[in-house]
């Protein structure tokens, strides 16, 4: 009897908690290789990384207090795409960078010298 529970139970889980592949595609949209060179920098660096297809990302810089710096709307491509990132009038130190999708978010850092 615990047998057949355990392989009913077992049965269940997997078709209610199974995922189709136009559901996955959706929500893994995902920016990888992300990549910031030079850093650290004096003037000016290039945020580089990859993405599936092509959509709208949210670039935004941060000082460590949180503050926002920077924030602008980039349209990319499928593949490779690179953003610039000039110094302006930014003091040196360490600045947390974000590159945000409706899915997904990810932050690194950078450091001006």
């Amino acid at each position: 009897m615990k047998q057949t529970i355990y392989i009913v139970a077992l049965f269940l889980s997997m078709t209610v908690f199974s995922q189709t592949a136009d559901e996955k595609a959706v929500s893994d949209f995902e920016i990888t290789d992300v990549r910031v060179y030079p850093n650290p920098f004096t003037s000016k660096t290039t945020i580089s990384f990859t993405s599936p297809s092509e959509a709208t990302v949210l670039f935004i810089v941060q000082n460590l207090l949180g503050k926002v710096v920077v924030s602008q709307n980039n349209l990319v491509v499928k593949g490779v795409n690179k953003i610039p990132f000039y110094r302006r009038n930014l003091t040196s130190g360490i600045y947390i960078y974000t590159l945000k999708t409706k899915d997904k978010v990810v932050s690194k850092r950078f450091v001006i010298k």
